[in-house]
């Protein structure tokens, strides 16, 4: 058994407009620095012309370690790979946290272009290429993800893949590809993995992550440019080398609701940490919720989408909070039920509230739930339970990649997202 207990590892895709928060990060975690017990890893990609470097964290006064590797394409999924393998073999330790830092305010417009025309995206043009960058795919972690939106024959597919979530779901299949190969080579899961990104802290990324991760931390909403407060939260990890991953999954939500408070952000914040394996515990329930709302369809559809418009949506309307909306429809429901006995009760609605209420409850946060850290502030937020799930209105056509996901394989939402959009 190693003596380290951890190995903390950051990666910094910082070669776009986050430059600067990189160097303010990196800052904030030599205040720390490692420990005998902690080590502090990270890999940065930056603008200019240092290339990409690979750090020991030390403390500040102490000597920096740093490596440089030359340039890197960040958004390669090879070289994360590469950065854990190097990171867990020079560094071994018994627990193993790995950070994204990744491009949370977008890609640089140079950057999409080269991929665009190294594709010969057919009909391409820089028009198209604003549009792209204002998408949600301008915030794709992975070059993977836009190669495949920019090689659809025609700017209509491409501008349908962009706005209907399926960014997102191609970089929720390349994240699960990644950490596959992470933890086959590791021979474990790692205890910790953390979006220091926007809009992560999503079901069906949880649940592609699950068989390769123990605790998932991420946000729900956009994160501010300041990300974590990572001399926080490595403190408490420096004094508490003992803990579990999601020990730590809990002390990085407070860590970071709190640090926003301290400087008066004004702005909507989410962050949750999820047990993933408890997540059966979430899945179970939404299932059920899932069949409830088939069932009621397609005279239900009107309260579907009266309760949908009403809940905590993310990034084009395509994900959205799930225990706001389950929270709504489950009242919506429960008024347009009769009481049980009257003979004359619509059984649907009553299951369907039933369901809904169920479904809450199993996103209600604690130390032994799924959902063992969850923080928001904002009015825009305020009925949030940290998780969202992938539900486009009916006017958005579902993604034509979504499929593709284990989630959307293996549990009954997409077929309930079908039957939503066909009445």
């Amino acid at each position: 058994m190693p003596d380290r207990a951890w190995t903390f590892m950051v990666y910094m895709a910082g070669d776009n407009n986050l430059s600067s928060a990189g160097d303010t990060d990196l800052a904030e975690m030599r205040r720390v620095g490692s420990t005998d017990r902690v080590s502090i890893v990270a890999e940065f990609d930056s603008v200019g012309e240092h290339g990409t470097r690979r750090y020991r964290v030390t403390k500040e006064g102490q000597a920096p370690d740093v490596t440089p590797i030359g340039e890197t394409d960040s958004g390669d999924p090879r070289v994360l790979i590469d950065f854990v393998d190097w990171a867990t073999k020079t560094y071994p330790a018994e627990h193993y946290a790995l950070v994204l830092w990744n491009h949370g305010s977008g890609w640089e417009p140079s950057e999409v272009d080269r991929i665009a025309r190294s594709v010969d995206s057919p009909g391409y043009s820089e028009r198209e290429l604003s549009d792209r960058l204002g998408s949600r795919v301008g915030r794709a972690l992975f070059r993977t993800t836009l190669e495949r939106i920019f090689e659809l024959d025609t700017p209509r597919e491409r501008a349908i893949c962009s706005d209907d979530g399926s960014g997102h779901s191609l970089d929720t299949i390349e994240l699960g590809r990644v950490l596959q190969t992470v933890t086959e080579g590791l021979g474990r899961r790692l205890d910790l993995l953390g979006c220091d990104a926007c809009l992560m802290s999503n079901l069906e990324v949880a649940y592609e992550a699950r068989p390769h991760v123990r605790c998932m931390v991420a946000s729900e909403e956009t994160e501010p440019n300041q990300g974590w407060p990572y001399d926080r939260i490595l403190a408490v990890l420096a004094a508490n080398p003992e803990m579990t991953g999601c020990e730590l999954g809990q002390e990085i939500v407070n860590s970071y609701i709190a640090s926003y408070a301290d400087m008066g952000h004004p702005g909507p914040l989410t962050q949750c940490a999820l047990d993933l394996d408890r997540l059966d515990d979430l899945t179970g329930p939404l299932g059920k919720f899932a069949g409830a709302v088939v069932a009621g369809l397609p005279s239900g559809a009107n309260d579907l989408w009266h309760a949908q418009r009403g809940s905590a949506r993310f990034w084009n309307n395509t994900l959205w909070d799930l225990k706001d909306f389950a929270g709504r429809l489950g009242e919506r429901a429960r008024a347009g039920a009769v009481p049980n006995g009257s003979g004359g009760a619509p059984a649907p609605a009553n299951d369907l509230a039933d369901a809904a209420q169920t479904l809450v409850e199993a996103l209600t946060p604690g130390p032994d739930r799924v959902v063992t850290g969850e923080g928001h502030t904002g009015d825009s937020v305020a009925r949030c339970g940290g998780v969202t799930a992938y539900l486009p209105p009916p006017i958005t056509p579902i993604s034509r990649f979504y499929a593709e996901l284990a989630f959307a394989g293996e549990q009954p939402w997409l077929s309930m997202l079908e039957a939503y959009h066909a009445s």
